[in-house]
């Protein structure tokens, strides 16, 4: 009609429609019914007279139609001006009826998430009003008027009364309009090709002119959806073009932070693949099938977007030399599943040589009910092609024979040809640092959250020390790895800030700063430090310091990356959980567990951007020492591999072993190393051995009678058990010596809710601050009894101090929190060491080597140097001499086995059990918070972080007897309904002061305080 008006053989233009009649009726055709030879056909059988076979049909026709168009300028006004002196005659419908028009307007559309639908023309899925009936329509027809092509539409004869969700739709007024863009081919080419046909070849060219063109591409890529509106967080749907560019921004802001340290200085075009790789790698969602699945109601396609992606990256990267298109070719691939896995799906299974290709991304003549027939319309396909080569600045398409999904499979078969075999080990880890680049800038545009570019440790922070130790200057003045020993209590923290401070006068891009504590119950201690003495951003009341959490970290990435989602709750928690994921990257300085960190070596969709994060960073390992020799020689193996990826490593320690230096020097080839001074503390402990257990008689009338005479007193116990039984015995002593004070005495040990733990630091850092200047003998008292967790981040003193036998390391930290700085009026104050019952959790080896150290030391004040005396006495035993073999034999072994990435793409799932196993922990939740958990962690504010609070770490073999006894079971139906990792549920006594009691289970070793 709109021709007829124009006079043109074809009328391409884009247009909203609405339509309906005001009345009906029937028109009776009568049908003479002949042989092709005139003569007459049998009726009922016989014979019969002429026109003996007549028949009567009825055929139902409209009165009153009436059909509302919006066409956009600059078309709607040349459109107009053809109706009001058309060329033709106005006829609509098969009666060719004559159209007359009422009104021509001018309106302006808004965007719409909900209007009136009206009898408003809709594409499918472009609402879900129960009124809406699917029609098949002709949306072109060829100028020959020989063929016709159909499309799927929505319309409602009787609409809905009230607004409803529209998607991809405009406004005018109340009324729901969308904007449908013709289809720019031969129809034959489109939706409904004859037989066997499919789409064109993708190198064909359009029949319209350049300005034409491009309208129409505009038009067409308006209903291509990246993200619904649920999974994105604009309020509304993205746009693929509108997703793609903003990923591509994000690799950019990507490689800003980065830039090119250690490995990747030897590859000037990284970026540039990772930038042409982030805009290509959804491109497969412009299947019909994605497209319906974004829909209200839609259903899942099936298939692997970025398979098709392929296909787009073979059009567009043919002038970019071979290996360039290599690394495109796998950032795009493996962003969501890996090539290859032994425990899960991956794509070598989903799309092996005998897949059918042609139905899954071409065309598929049996496609069932609501199902697409062509996956790629033409019209789409030279729309988003066109736009992609725009935005890569590729000025000429390569002409092609082949159909799309040829292409795509042609490119899957050489994906797979590059890395199924072993790669060497540089170019597989730069594979998945790429990898790892291309899955950032996705989580970060998807979420719609920038990398912050503030940096909370100023510059020169030495100045902001007022009088700088000697060692904390050497710091500052150092370039490259450190090696810092300085006793507790000396400003070792401000040391390590100091020389991270200097790093970033010379590291390129925006280093990080990660901080790295051993203890899981230590590092929300340390956040809070690093908040109140960093530097907040511009317009800010505090600086944003991340905390990485394993098990949160582990929920979030996993989910973030998963596949895309139908509408619905899964779809609107994976968009949430992208937020969230950004979280562990966004911030500049962060304080982490080791698990976290060596998780990295998992790699993989979920992993891969947690081993990019550690290229060109500035990372920080405070007291090193606390592990044992296997977590010690993985650590030395990540140090490795930091160094080979630009980063600079600092190992800050009271307490660090001559062969722990040694192996540290031999894994870094060059580090500087300090010692504090002598004379830097002063002496501030009288030590005595005493015989007796923590826990006997003798021992807790001593530590009543130093409460009585009110002294502060901490009680380090090596097991939480010990610990519990210990603070049941002098609870009461502490609070008779301090009536009406609620924190008299205070238990703190691993086993708690986290975010009890996190409160209880509060409480005691409040309590039993470092002692000033000045300060009188007596401070009020108080009782704090601990296990391992406080030798780590908490900054206490405390007046008189008691530990049971424990690794000269631990034995140190723990005395530094007793007359922390030699403030205390006594001068040496006593701290007393009781042999304990049982080595459990150390090995008896080193408990021995322990005491033999202690027993030679010729007196009994305790300064830095008789430390020093202990720790290379301790070592220089059979016990020390095997710890330095097995941290040598780990770090050797992890390298080779984890950080030696010759199969990049290959799944490495199957070993994150068994790292995670390796540190001994696992995160529990209480039956009764499970409800309150699983909320938290899924509900419409849902947030894993803050789900983390209600967990507790124990070790596998307090699971393992859990489980035995019946107390423990693994959720696994959360877990398959929320898409995170199953989490075990315990049933056992809690409270917020003692903590887990596992006391009555069956008796069983337990172990070292958990670590991470």
């Amino acid at each position: 009609m709109l021709a007829a008006a124009t006079g043109r053989p074809t009328e391409s233009v884009v247009l909203g429609m609405s339509a309906h009649a005001t009345g009906r009726g029937t028109d009776v055709e009568t049908y003479h019914l002949v042989w092709a030879d005139g003569g007459d056909p049998p009726i009922g059988g016989r014979g019969g007279k002429r026109k003996g076979s007549t028949t009567v049909r009825e055929r139902p026709f409209l009165t009153g139609v009436h059909v509302t168009l919006w066409i956009p300028l600059p078309d709607g006004a040349r459109i107009a001006a053809a109706l009001r002196r058309p060329v033709w005659g106005l006829r609509l419908g098969r009666s060719q009826d004559l159209v007359h028009v009422r009104s021509v307007t001018n309106v302006t559309l808004h965007p719409a998430e909900d209007a009136h639908i009206g009898h408003a023309l809709a594409p499918v899925g472009g609402h879900d009003a129960p009124q809406g009936t699917l029609l098949r329509l002709a949306d072109h027809v060829s100028s020959d008027r020989l063929r016709t092509g159909f499309a799927d539409f929505l319309w409602c004869a009787e609409p809905p009364e009230h607004s409803r969700p529209v998607t991809g739709a405009y406004r005018d007024g109340d009324q729901a309009v969308w904007l449908l863009a013709p289809s720019s081919v031969d129809p034959a080419d489109t939706l409904e090709p004859e037989g066997d046909d499919e789409p064109p070849d993708v190198g064909r060219e359009p029949h319209q002119s350049g300005q034409e063109q491009s309208r129409l591409d505009e038009a067409e890529l308006t209903q291509v959806l990246g993200k619904s509106k649920g999974a994105s967080k604009l309020g509304r749907p993205e746009l693929l073009t509108e997703h793609s560019e903003t990923v591509r921004d994000a690799a950019r802001a990507v490689a800003g932070r980065i830039a090119s340290p250690g490995v990747l200085a030897a590859r000037p075009g990284f970026w540039r693949q990772v930038e042409t790789a982030a805009l290509l790698h959804d491109a497969g969602k412009v299947a019909e099938g994605f497209q319906r699945q974004l829909r209200p109601g839609g259903e899942p396609w099936g298939e692997r977007h970025e398979v098709l992606s392929l296909a787009y990256v073979d059009l567009l990267t043919r002038h970019l030399p071979p290996d360039d298109r290599k690394m495109i070719t796998a950032g795009v691939a493996f962003h969501h599943l890996p090539l290859t896995s032994s425990s899960r799906r991956d794509l070598r299974e989903m799309y092996p040589p005998e897949a059918a290709w042609k139905k899954k991304f071409g065309f598929d003549p049996d496609a069932g009910p609501g199902r697409p027939r062509v996956q790629v319309p033409a019209a789409r396909h030279t729309a988003l092609l066109r736009w992609l080569a725009e935005q890569l600045g590729v000025t000429a398409l390569p002409s092609e024979t082949r159909r799309l999904w040829e292409l795509a499979r042609d490119a899957f078969e050489r994906v797979q040809a590059d890395w199924s075999s072993p790669v060497p080990p540089e170019d597989g880890l730069v594979a998945v640092l790429l990898q790892g680049a291309v899955t950032l800038a996705d989580r970060s545009g998807s979420a719609q959250v920038p990398l912050q570019e503030h940096m909370p440790l100023p510059r020169d922070f030495i100045r902001t020390l007022v009088t700088p130790y000697p060692h904390q200057q050497a710091t500052a003045d150092t370039v490259g790895n450190l090696i810092l020993c300085a006793p507790t209590g000396s400003g070792k923290t401000e040391a390590g800030l100091a020389w991270a401070s200097r790093q970033l006068d010379d590291m390129p891009g925006r280093p990080r700063l990660v901080w790295v504590l051993p203890y899981r119950a230590s590092i929300d201690a340390a956040r809070d430090r690093f908040i109140r003495d960093l530097q907040a951003p511009p317009g800010a009341a505090e600086p944003d310091i991340g905390v990485l959490h394993a098990t949160a970290a582990r929920t979030l990435l996993t989910r973030a990356t998963a596949d895309d989602c139908p509408p619905g709750p899964a779809e609107a928690r994976k968009a949430r959980d992208q937020a969230n994921a950004m979280r562990l990257f966004a911030q500049r300085v962060r304080v982490a567990t080791p698990h976290q960190l060596l998780r990295a070596a998992i790699a993989g969709p979920s992993h891969s951007s947690l081993l990019l994060e550690q290229a060109n960073a500035v990372i920080a390992l405070d007291e090193l020492h606390a592990y044992d020799p296997a977590t010690f020689g993985r650590l030395c193996a990540a140090m490795r591999l930091w160094r080979d990826l630009g980063s600079r490593v600092a190992v800050l320690s009271a307490t660090l072993a001559p062969p722990m230096i040694e192996l540290i020097r031999d894994t870094l080839a060059d580090v500087t190393v300090h010692r504090a001074p002598p004379g830097t503390a002063p002496d501030r402990h009288r030590l005595v051995l005493d015989d007796q257990p923590i826990d006997a008689p003798d021992s807790l009338a001593r530590l009543r009678a130093w409460l009585a005479e009110g002294h502060s007193v901490l009680a380090v116990a090596n097991t939480v058990a010990t610990a519990q039984r210990v603070y049941a015995e002098l609870a009461p002593a502490a609070h008779h010596a301090c009536p009406d004070d609620p924190d008299a005495a205070i238990l703190l040990h691993s086993r708690f809710r986290a975010k009890d733990r996190a409160e209880i630091e509060r409480r005691i850092l409040r309590r039993h601050p470092e002692r000033s200047v000045g300060e009188p003998g007596h401070r009020g008292g108080g009782l704090v009894v601990a296990t391992q967790v406080l030798e780590v981040s908490l900054c206490l003193d405390f007046d008189r101090g008691a530990s049971e036998l424990a690794p000269i390391e631990a034995l140190a930290q723990r005395a530094g929190r007793v007359n922390r700085r030699g403030r205390h009026p006594d001068g040496p104050v006593e701290f007393r060491v009781h042999l304990p019952e049982t080595a459990r959790p150390y090995k008896e080896d080193a408990l021995h080597a322990a005491l033999s150290a202690l027993r030679r030391t010729p007196e009994p004040v305790i300064s830095e140097q008789t430390i020093d005396t202990w720790l290379r006495h301790a070592y220089d035993t059979d016990w020390g001499r095997e710890w330095t073999r097995q941290a040598t034999r780990h770090r050797d072994e992890f390298f080779d086995s984890f950080l030696t990435f010759t199969d990049p793409f290959h799944d490495r799932t199957e070993h994150a059990a068994g790292l995670t196993e390796a540190f001994d922990t696992v995160e529990v939740l209480l039956e009764r918070d499970a409800e309150e958990y699983f909320d938290t962690l899924n509900g419409s504010d849902g947030d894993p972080l803050l789900a983390t609070g209600l967990l507790i770490p124990v070790s596998y073999a307090q699971l393992h007897r859990l489980a035995k006894d019946g107390r423990a079971r693994l959720d696994r139906d959360h877990a398959r309904r929320a898409r995170h990792p199953p989490l075990w549920l315990i049933d056992a006594p809690y409270s917020t002061e003692t903590g887990l009691d596992l006391s009555t289970a069956n008796s069983s070793p337990v172990p070292v305080e958990t670590v991470l």
